[in-house]
Formats: C-alpha cells, structure tokens, sequence
C-alpha cells in the first residue's frame, strides 16, 4: 500500500492481514496439515514462523478475548467480562448470545440490543483504545463482534429483527475506515444471503469474500483482522479431533492467496498472520454438566428472565461454559459461604475471588489448601510481572526457582485471574476441569467440547506469522496491539 506522510514523501507499506480462525488449535491444526487437508495453512505455516503455544486472555470467551487483543488490556480495564456478565455500573445482566435455549430464556431483543447496539457503541470501556482508534492509519475489520474505530457508520439491521420489533432498523456505530459486519454492513458488491442458514453473512465465506473484494479492487489497507468463526460450532459439536473446520477455512483462505495472482506472489506482497483465540476441551460422556444451581440452591438465584436484581435476589449466576461468576447480591452472605458450596464439588478446580485490599484468594475442590496473591511483590513470574504470594502454590500449579515463577497447567494466571476481578462487585470466579461444562438454567450443554477456563487446554491456541522474522514481546494476545501497532510504524 502506497500512503502519504506529513512529510510530503510516499513510503510503501507491506500489508498485514490477520486471519483469526475461531478456537484454532494446535494439535488438530498439525493433524490436518499432515493428512494433506490443509495446504493454505501449511504453505503459510512452512513459509514462515509457527508459535504453537500463544496465550489466550481470560475468560476463554471470543468476545472477551477479542476485546483484551484489539485493546490490550484485561476485562477489569476494557469492561467486557465475557459472553455473559453482571455490569456493576448499570446493576445489569448482560448476554451477547451464549446459545440458543438460554437467549430465549434471557429474551432475544435484550441479546440483539446488547450485541448490536452497545457492545461497541457503549460497553467497551471509553478508557481504552482499540488498535482501531490507536493508529491514524486505514485498518479493516471484517465480521469481528469488536471492531470500534473512529469513523461514524450506520448498519442496516435485517428486515425482519426491524419488522419483529428486535431492533431499530438503522444503528449508528464507530467503526474503521474498511469495516464489514455481515448483512448488517459490507464491502463486496456481490449478492450476500441475508438469511438465519447464513448467519446473514456472518461465516467464512463472507469473510473471505470481503477481503478478496479489498485485494481485487487494491485497497487492502496496512492492517486488515478478518474473523472466521466456522471452525468454533464444528468443534463445539464434535470435539477436538473434528478436523473439518480446520479443512472448510483453509479452503476458504485459499482463494484469498490467490486473488495475489499465486500464493508465492501473496506472501511477497502482503504478510500474513493465523491465528486462534482460544482452545476447547473435549467433553466427558458421563456426568458432564455441574448444575450451579443445585450447588447454591439454599440462596435465591436472580431468574434468567430478568437482567436487573430485586431486593429478594440473593445471588447472580452468569455462566461461560467451563466457566461462571457468582456475584453475591445480599450483603449477610460472606465469600466463604458460597466458597464452601463450591468447595464441596470436586470437579470445580479453581475458586477465586478478591478481597477490598486487593488480595486474590484461591481454593480447589480436589485439594485442601489456599492461596493468595497480589500485585506488585518480590516474585516474578515468565512475563516479568511481580507479584506477593502466601499460602500453597500448588492451588495454581505454580513452582517457584528462586524468586522466579514458573506457570503448569494455568498458563499466566496470576495475571489472567487479576484482570477478571471487577473490583465493584462481589464476584466469585470459579473453573471447571477439563471434560466438564458449567450449566445454570438453559445454558447450552456441549456434546462434544467446550472452553471458557483457565486451563492450558482452553487457553493456548497456535500462530502462524508469514512475511516478517519479528514477534510479540511476550506469546500472549493481550501483547499483539502493541505489537501490531509497532509494525505499522516499521
């Protein structure tokens, strides 16, 4: 891409595109690069640098983990704890869509008005920049749920969410200066289907088909971060295993390699990066799903169908598949009468929750014992944050050479649990071990695997950076704004 500077001069910029592959990962990737059902992935990944074990942000929730990438802060800072949580500021429940029984339940307007309306327009936190708002240069965001940049636009909301009374026909958002999101709002002047099969253009196809209209028509801007979900609902439905996800988006970024004229002349002209958001675990066949409300069944749990307390509410419950807040409502019950519940469901691995003078305190139900950690102390762990300990490290599997951390099956936890921790509410954060899903009323129940935890099997996810030798500060994905933000400056 060709861009003038303040200076008067003209500098050519080789474009990056990002292609962000839905609960990507690293051993069903390989897989399908060695059985010969992903030759775009292994041309990229062969002609390039492959990071199998990149970090993802906490909860392991897409639109938690896409806010904390395209900001580089954690949910405590950019306000977007995961697909649902209880907004301490509004005293009120909000879901983007974690399954279909549940929004039914919770109400589809109240879903629809959150993820169309105010997710970007209103609850990511106005304190932060996105990459999108960070640099002056031209970017793209095609069919990602977190996009907010600095140019005004209207999306055309489907005729029939406008005729049903779901939604305004016309929404006014932020966004950058190349932005695609579906049905609602394109580039391509192809037909689109606008229909509940096709997601109304929100799926592979329509995102490959936007960025190949930007490479045809030579207006591929220096960075361009194009979403494809697909791969997510097959592994959701099949497990880990299930490769055909992996095999429908690699056919799908094959003709974006091609739209170059050849897949050698695409990465000489542009750079590219793959890359996950987060892992899934395959499910157990037998005793799967930990009902929280029979664990807290003595407290009075808010109903589904409200988004807003009454006095009578004891408890929150706000469920991300292998994850869930409890937010405590009444101000008689402690942390440590709802810890003890929790406590007494082996399954549950990790209980966490943060005390006025910021101390995080952590118990297991499959260990006795307790941990806590803040902030700013004499140990320091692989990323070079500080932290104070006291108690049984184990809890987190953590090991300790000296002053130095070392993290086991909890990748970056201190730091990913602190960044959880909404400092307003009276939360407490539990996880779930892997082969088992968390469930309050309607939530979905994954046949085949799920996410949402802490654990490395949720948490790690692969990247392939084709066209340039440099990386990340640290392999995790709240470092790749600064990152990226650096390559636009090269």
């Amino acid at each position: 891409m060709v861009e003038q500077m303040k200076e008067g001069t003209f500098i050519i910029h080789k474009p990056i595109i990002c292609l962000l592959i839905d609960s990507l990962m690293d051993t069903p990737l390989q897989e399908e690069i060695q059985a010969g059902r992903a030759p775009t992935l292994q041309f990229l990944r062969d002609n390039g640098t492959y990071f199998p074990r990149v970090v993802s942000s906490f909860p392991t929730m897409s639109v938690s983990i896409d806010t904390t990438m395209l900001t580089g802060e954690p949910p405590n800072k950019h306000g977007i704890y995961g697909l649902t949580y209880y907004h301490s500021q509004q005293k009120k429940v909000f879901n983007f869509g974690t399954g279909p029984k549940e929004i039914l339940f919770f109400g589809l307007k109240r879903v629809l008005h959150a993820a169309i309306m105010q997710l970007n327009q209103k609850l990511i936190s106005k304190d932060v920049e996105t990459i999108h708002e960070a640099t002056e240069k031209p970017t793209a965001a095609i069919n990602s749920m977190i996009y907010r940049g600095n140019q005004p636009a209207t999306l055309k909301t489907p005729w029939l969410a406008w005729l049903f009374g779901l939604l305004p026909r016309n929404v006014e958002t932020s966004v950058p200066s190349h932005f695609s999101f579906g049905s609602l709002f394109n580039i391509t002047k192809k037909s689109l289907p606008k229909t509940f099969l096709s997601k109304f253009g929100m799926n592979d196809h329509f995102s490959s088909m936007e960025i190949i209209s930007l490479i045809e028509e030579d207006k591929l801007p220096p960075l361009s971060l194009v979403y494809f979900p697909g791969n997510d609902t097959v592994v959701h439905k099949k497990g880990t295993s299930e490769g055909k996800g992996i095999k429908k988006v690699d056919e799908e970024i094959s003709p974006i390699l091609n739209a170059f004229g050849s897949w050698e002349e695409a990465i000489q002209k542009c750079n590219f990066i793959v890359l996950g958001d987060s892992g899934q675990t395959n499910m157990m066949k037998k005793d799967t799903y930990v009902d929280l409300r029979k664990i807290l069944r003595p407290y009075s749990i808010m109903p589904l169908s409200r988004d807003t307390p009454k006095p009578q509410d004891q408890l929150i419950i706000c469920v991300n598949e292998r994850m869930s807040y409890i937010t405590i409502l009444d101000d008689n019950i402690s942390y440590q009468d709802i810890v003890r519940l929790c406590k007494a469901e082996k399954k549950i691995d990790v209980i966490a929750w943060q005390t006025e003078d910021r101390w995080i305190h952590v118990v297991s139900g499959q260990t006795d014992g307790a941990l806590s950690f803040r902030p700013d102390g004499d140990y320091t762990d692989e990323y070079n944050q500080k932290w104070q300990l006291e108690g049984d490290i184990s809890i987190l599997d953590l090991t300790l050479d000296d002053h130095q951390i070392q993290y086991g099956l909890y990748p970056d936890a201190l730091s990913r649990l602190a960044g959880a921790m909404d400092p307003a509410s009276r939360n407490i954060i539990i996880t779930i071990s892997p082969g088992y899903e968390l469930v309050g009323k309607a939530s979905p129940k994954h046949k085949g695997a799920s996410h949402g935890s802490l654990h490395h099997l949720d948490s790690l996810v692969p990247m392939i950076v084709t066209g340039m030798d440099n990386q990340p500060e640290h392999l995790r994905l709240i470092d790749l704004k600064k990152w990226f933000l650096n390559l636009l400056q090269e």
